[in-house]
């Protein structure tokens, strides 16, 4: 796996906890599964963060993010760090890794060691379910790495699920950090409401930010609506197949 892993200069952290909020940027699975995304957007506007690591590598898919005024250039995640009550890192980006995800994830994780991390916190959603319907109520659901992080995530309202897989690297990060001698939490909601999915990122940030101990203006947790084109659906000739 080629990685570039920028880090900056970080001061001496007090007791902080990693967030993992990215989500796929395949465009035919963005309108189901961006929950992760916008959660994480929504706390880089609406909370003080300062950049302080950049990520590429060839885990990410095989494209490039052509932004606005059509300059491109390679997908990217960062690490940000709030200090506005409890130190808090978050991982954002681009996309979230396709290929080499254990690699990508010790990565992430040796990252967070070397700074003191003892909690992770990773937001997606449920892969196992079948779709809510639009106008349904979202209802936070999760696992943890042990059982006092299964009964906190109790105390904070959240389903624990049981007996059924919890793919990719969202779920796989959590899975690793116990490796490590970190709590990890798997925060999620069932996918059905329409992109940008603002009740389940607002239940989502409740609940984060009561586990994880941030304040965070949850009345205003509604992600702007992004236009997307639509999904293109796999074919002989795509390469989303």
């Amino acid at each position: 796996m080629w990685l570039d892993f920028d880090k900056r200069k970080v001061p001496a952290l007090r007791n902080p906890a990693l967030v993992v909020a990215v989500s796929t940027s395949m465009p035919q699975y963005r309108e189901m599964y961006s929950h992760a995304r916008e959660l994480g957007g929504y706390m880089l506007r609406n909370l003080k963060f300062d950049r302080v690591a950049t990520i590429r590598s060839s885990a990410f898919p095989p494209e490039v993010i052509v932004k606005d005024g059509g300059v491109a250039g390679l997908p990217e995640c960062r690490i940000d760090l709030s200090r506005d009550g409890r130190d808090l890192l978050l991982l954002t980006g681009d996309t979230s890794p396709s290929d080499w995800q254990y690699e990508f994830a010790e990565a992430v994780l040796d990252y967070a060691q070397e700074l003191r991390v003892k909690e992770v916190y990773s937001v997606g959603t449920r892969w196992a379910e079948n779709p809510l319907p639009p106008e349904a109520d979202p209802q936070p659901t999760g696992f943890a790495t042990d059982k006092a992080g299964v009964a906190k995530l109790k105390r904070s309202g959240v389903r624990v699920l049981a007996d059924e897989p919890a793919p990719f690297f969202a779920s796989m990060i959590v899975g690793m950090a116990a490796e490590r001698g970190m709590r990890g939490y798997k925060l999620s909601v069932d996918h059905g409401e329409p992109a940008p999915h603002p009740k389940s990122v607002s239940r989502l940030l409740g609940v984060l930010s009561e586990m994880a101990g941030f304040k965070v203006r949850l009345e205003a947790a509604k992600p702007e609506r992004v236009e997307h084109p639509p999904p293109r659906q796999p074919s002989e000739t795509s390469i989303y197949r």
